[in-house]
């Protein structure tokens, strides 16, 4: 049951996103509409959408044997039946330095060294966080339900105090070495829906962060847990843009280990896992191909939001990725020939 505070963070968000309350410059309007939004985002040929996308799952996929940190799909059977939503995530990294981060529990504590640019308001991060989680949740659901599975929210999935402690539990630490295997450097603004917990990484597929967080779907009572990350940005003008959506799911390496066999193990990426990645998704997020779905524009006399579509553009993400597994799954589609 959603608080009161939410309630009014969520209907500050529907006002402060979705309206404008006065006349608006003809010129920002124009400059807006020439911009690359969320209706011409989605309206983009298939070919062209999918050339934001970086395919993490099938640039380092597992083998039939089980061994990498990604799944054999048609070893999984069937598409997970019970996916938890771990965390829908909103964040914007700005330009900050960080040395060290932690990521768990109810809380999230990072140390700043530097600033060097603005970055989206935490009060703002969390309004959108709200207002995007709600306009995509719905569509979110129906999509399992076409791949014969549930997806779940923590206020479903908790139901007991274990599962509860299970969930609060926990923690991975990331360090300043973390900015090798991506740009974001440090969020400086980052919130999830209230009632949800952080399970944040800058990088979704390394070894460390796997290994935390594939786990959870056993200790939840889950077949499979989900992440959902989108990174926004905003420019010295007070334009607001996304920058890149992340999508990852989780779970139990569905491949025995062969106890005859002797396992690559030069490093976790390489060696036989319990757990792993189940599939992995990303639009943008590289300077070459960031998606710049530009949502706000404003100067010295007005404002222009255009928010409607948002949760159509979290969804066609998730469909990819459910597809291409769901696929693999059945043995109807492979991206490439394994060695």
């Amino acid at each position: 049951m959603k608080t009161t505070s939410f309630l009014l963070t969520f209907l500050v968000a529907i006002l402060y996103f979705s309206s404008n309350a006065q006349e608006t410059d003809p010129k920002l309007v124009k400059a807006f509409d020439k911009a690359m939004t969320i209706e011409k985002f989605l309206a983009l040929p298939d070919d062209d959408f999918w050339k934001y996308s970086k395919p993490m799952m099938y640039q380092n996929q597992g083998f039939d044997d089980g061994h990498g940190m990604f799944t054999w799909p048609p070893s999984m059977k069937v598409f997970p039946k019970r996916v938890g939503l771990l965390s829908f995530i909103v964040f914007d990294p700005g330009f900050f330095d960080a040395k060290v981060k932690k990521y768990g529990g109810p809380d999230i504590s990072y140390t700043v060294t530097t600033t060097k640019s603005a970055s989206i308001s935490i009060d703002n991060t969390r309004a959108m966080a709200g207002f995007i989680y709600e306009e995509a949740l719905p569509e979110l659901k129906e999509n399992f339900k076409y791949f014969g599975s549930e997806l779940l929210t923590p206020e479903e999935f908790i139901t007991s105090d274990a599962i509860r402690q299970a969930y609060n539990s926990f923690n991975y630490e990331e360090k300043a070495s973390a900015k090798v295997f991506s740009g974001e450097s440090a969020a400086n603004t980052i919130a999830v829906p209230e009632g949800q917990n952080f399970f944040y990484a800058e990088n979704f597929t390394v070894p460390g962060f796997v290994k935390a967080i594939g786990p959870k779907a056993e200790e939840l009572g889950l077949d499979a847990v989900l992440i959902i990350k989108i990174e926004m940005g905003i420019d010295d003008k007070g334009t607001i843009s996304v920058q890149s959506m992340n999508y990852a799911m989780y779970g139990k390496n569905p491949t025995p280990k062969d106890p005859d066999k002797r396992y690559v193990a030069v490093n976790p990426a390489t060696g036989y896992n319990d757990y792993v990645v189940y599939s992995a998704k990303k639009l943008g997020g590289e300077k070459e191909a960031a998606m710049n779905v530009v949502l706000s524009m404003e100067n010295k006399t007005s404002k222009v939001y255009r928010f409607e579509g948002i949760g159509k553009l979290v969804n066609k993400l998730a469909l990819g990725a459910n597809y291409e597994l769901n696929m693999w799954i059945k043995g109807d589609w492979k991206p490439f020939k394994y060695k």
